[in-house]
């Protein structure tokens, strides 16, 4: 039993260090990120990586890339050419 403690104690030592050196690499491209994001996605997704009592980094980068991923998805392409003049009628 006291072999399993240790290895489950091991386990998350190693988790904690793991979540840290995420926190540290969402922090380190948050900062190329921040400046070109859109105030309003910024503002929601700081409200979002805080809301759960604790303050992250990693939450913060994903909603700005999810956002953003979003976004991209859901405008269309402008028509180019001869479809542009197919749906004035």
């Amino acid at each position: 039993m006291s072999g399993l403690i240790g290895r489950l104690r091991r386990r998350s030592r190693d988790s904690f260090r793991d979540g840290e050196l995420d926190e540290t690499a969402a922090q380190q491209q948050l900062g190329t990120v921040w400046a070109t994001t859109k105030s309003t996605v910024r503002d929601a997704c700081e409200g979002e990586a805080v809301s759960a009592g604790s303050q992250s980094y990693v939450d913060l980068l994903t909603c700005i890339q999810m956002t953003e991923t979003a976004s991209a998805l859901s405008s269309p392409p402008p028509l180019r050419g001869a479809s542009k003049n197919r749906n004035k009628q």
